[in-house]
C-alpha cells in the first residue's frame, strides 16, 4: 500500500459536533433509537460501518464490557467499551434501549442492527441517515468513516498508544495507524495551539 499523502488529513469532527449530531436524533422513535445506538457504537469504538452492521447480538458482552468484531477487514478482534464511566454508561444505555426495541420486533436474524421487517440494516441507509443528521445538526456532510477517524484521532490526541489504537481499529500493522492518525493528531494539536 502506498504511503498516505501527508497533506490529506482524515476528515473528522469535534466531540461537540458529534454530540450535536446525536442531539438531533429523536430517540422517541424505534428506528431512531437504532440509529443512535449504531452511530454511538461506531464513534466510541472506531468501528467501520460494515463491521458494526455485521455484529450479532452475542458479539456484545455487557458483563465483560467488550464487543467481538468478527467480520473485520483484517480479521477478528475484541474492542473494549470506553474506559471513562460517563462514556461507557452512555454507550451501554444507547445499546440497551435499542436492544429492547429489537427484542420487541423479534427479528428472524441475529444481527444487532435490523429494520422493522427484520432485514439487516444497509450501509447506504446509514449514510443517508447521517447526511440528514449532519444537516440538521448544522455540521454539514458527515459519513460513517468520519466517526472512525474521529475516534482514532481523539484516542491519540488524549495519549493512547499507537499500538493500542491500532488494535482497536483492527489495523494489521501499527504503521498504518501511525502514518494516518498520529500525524493527524499532531496536526490538530498544532492547529489548536496556533489559535492560543
Amino acid at each position: 500500500m502506498p504511503p498516505r499523502k501527508r497533506d490529506a488529513l482524515p476528515k473528522t469532527r469535534t466531540e461537540d459536533e458529534w454530540r450535536a449530531l446525536f442531539e438531533v436524533i429523536d430517540t422517541r422513535y424505534p428506528t431512531q433509537k437504532r440509529n443512535h445506538a449504531l452511530l454511538m457504537l461506531m464513534w466510541m469504538l472506531g468501528l467501520r460501518v460494515g463491521e458494526a452492521l455485521a455484529l450479532q447480538v452475542a458479539d456484545i458482552d455487557f458483563d465483560l464490557e467488550k464487543v467481538a468484531v468478527t467480520n473485520g477487514k483484517s480479521g477478528a478482534r475484541v474492542v473494549p467499551f470506553p474506559g471513562t464511566t460517563d462514556r461507557r454508561n452512555e454507550l451501554v444505555s444507547a445499546l440497551q434501549r435499542w436492544l429492547q426495541v429489537r427484542s420487541e420486533w423479534n427479528p428472524p436474524s441475529a444481527f444487532v442492527f435490523v429494520t422493522r421487517t427484520g432485514e439487516p440494516l444497509t450501509s447506504s441507509a446509514v449514510r443517508r441517515s447521517m447526511l440528514v443528521y449532519g444537516e440538521r445538526a448544522g455540521i454539514g456532510h458527515v459519513t460513517p468513516h468520519m466517526l472512525r477517524h474521529s475516534c482514532a484521532t481523539d484516542l491519540l490526541a488524549h495519549g493512547a498508544s499507537p499500538l493500542g489504537v491500532s488494535r482497536v481499529l483492527g489495523h494489521r500493522n501499527v504503521g498504518t495507524t501511525l502514518s494516518v492518525y498520529a500525524w493527524a493528531a499532531d496536526q490538530h494539536a498544532r492547529e489548536a495551539m496556533s489559535k492560543r
